[in-house]
């Protein structure tokens, strides 16, 4: 729609949607958005959480007692306990920044 030569309101509005729809989903490009010092960041936070996790579980007195379902439960548990961690902190420390996707903020400016 940007491309074309005239613009009415209407098709404005339709581009500022767009945008704005964009701009709400585009966490979506976090995991390829992320620096090398961030990715080493999550695998150190990884392996961190990986190993309070397992600490956790061998000093509880009361795993011994456990059923071997019961104790594969609490694994499965840790492991989606790491990973929503680290979704966490990828969201947090990625940063999408596309230059060009920027300029359409001010397109609807140059219109009017």
């Amino acid at each position: 729609m940007a491309q074309y030569w005239y613009h009415t309101e209407v098709m404005i509005e339709y581009m500022e949607n767009y945008l704005e729809a964009f701009h709400r989903h585009n966490n979506v490009f976090s995991q390829f958005c992320t620096s090398k010092s961030t990715k080493k960041v999550l695998e150190a936070l990884k392996k961190q959480l990986t190993l309070d996790e397992q600490e956790d579980r061998e000093s509880d007195p009361a795993s011994n007692n456990l059923s071997a379902a019961t104790k594969r439960h609490r694994v499965d548990e840790g492991k989606t306990h790491i990973e929503s961690e680290i979704a966490q902190h990828l969201v947090n420390e990625s940063d999408f920044n596309f230059v060009k996707m920027h300029l359409l903020n001010h397109f609807s400016d140059h219109l009017h």
